[in-house]
């Protein structure tokens, strides 16, 4: 299969996806109702989340100088700043198109080989990962019984007991448990199989990244960004739930459990940098906490929507800049 039909193919499942989930929400939406929930909103609470949003940005840009630095590319914290903005522009027009993008721009402006680049925000990934994990990982903690409820409630039989959460746990318990067992059983017939050396090469490549943090002058400094990223984050969407009646009371472990499921969303993959799977997941979490599913369609399209337009534009005036400063350099 060449490379062309491959990302054909690639680009059209991704795009598939995204409708299925666009329809799946939108089906039997009363517009009318949607366009007075937009007009209703505060959004001075949404400008204020885009400015915190847009300073994760920032970060995310500070914390990329310090792996070029590693690298001994002194790259202006601007610079990186640019390249990152670009990314996500390009993540909204061609799905995981960012990376690449992000990297190119940098070529641009300071020199920096794409494959090394690149290198580095594989690397940038897997400290985004387990935070992302470690944000689920307290929600599931903080949110056991409310999310198994849910479960129960959506997938379960009316005639469900009360104690279904506690039974749940035992029953995790009990698969990881008998999973262990196994694991040591058939270990050597595990060993032989290709998918485990794939599986062992990816988890090295993990912890290579993860053991990358080495070469960074300031680790300290590095973690803190790392998590001040996320943080943002997090605030961004707090901010954003002010913006509405139906969301205004949740309070911040909610809005991190909604932020948390709205991640999942996030990371599969569709057009438009989520479109569809993050209004879906958005959507499914916030009626873990009473809020109709009306509100959740608008409350998600508002912060997807705003956010997309900001990016689109502030990567296009990137572009041009990073594209002046490349004549600059020729000139």
């Amino acid at each position: 299969m060449n490379s062309k039909l491959k990302s054909f193919i690639q680009y059209s499942v991704i795009t598939l996806i995204g409708v299925f989930f666009l329809v799946f929400v939108f089906k039997g939406t009363d517009w009318n109702d949607l366009m007075d929930k937009f007009s209703k909103t505060n959004y001075w609470w949404i400008a204020a989340g885009m400015l915190v949003s847009i300073f994760s940005h920032f970060l995310r840009g500070y914390r990329a100088t310090m792996f070029y630095d590693a690298l001994n590319y002194k790259v202006p914290v601007k610079n990186s700043f640019y390249a990152v903005m670009i990314g996500y522009m390009m993540n909204y027009i061609i799905p995981r198109a960012g990376e690449v993008s992000r990297c190119a721009a940098l070529v641009k402006t300071d020199d920096i080989p794409l494959n090394k680049s690149l290198g580095t925000v594989v690397t940038e990934r897997v400290f985004d990962m387990i935070i992302l994990l470690l944000i689920i990982a307290i929600v599931f903690v903080l949110q056991f019984t409310m999310l198994t409820d849910f479960i129960q409630n959506t997938f379960g039989s009316q005639q469900a007991s009360a104690s279904s959460g506690s039974n749940l746990k035992y029953i995790i318990i009990g698969l990881v448990a008998v999973f262990g067992v196994l694991t040591f059983v058939l270990r050597n017939k595990i060993a032989s199989h290709p998918l485990y050396n794939k599986v062992v090469n990816l988890l090295k490549g993990f912890v290579e990244g993860l053991m990358s943090i080495k070469q960074v002058k300031n680790p300290v400094l590095f973690i803190f960004l790392s998590f001040g990223i996320w943080f943002c984050y997090i605030i961004m969407m707090y901010f954003c739930l002010f913006a509405m009646k139906a969301t205004e009371h949740l309070g911040f472990i909610d809005c991190l459990t909604v932020f948390a499921i709205g991640s999942v969303g996030m990371i599969i993959p569709a057009p438009g940098a989520g479109a569809g799977t993050y209004h879906f997941a958005i959507m499914s979490s916030l009626l873990l906490f009473g809020v109709p599913k009306e509100d959740g369609i608008a409350y998600a399209t508002i912060v997807h929507g705003i956010q997309m337009i900001l990016l689109l534009l502030i990567g296009a005036i990137c572009s041009l800049l990073v594209l002046a400063m490349h004549k600059k350099k020729l000139a």
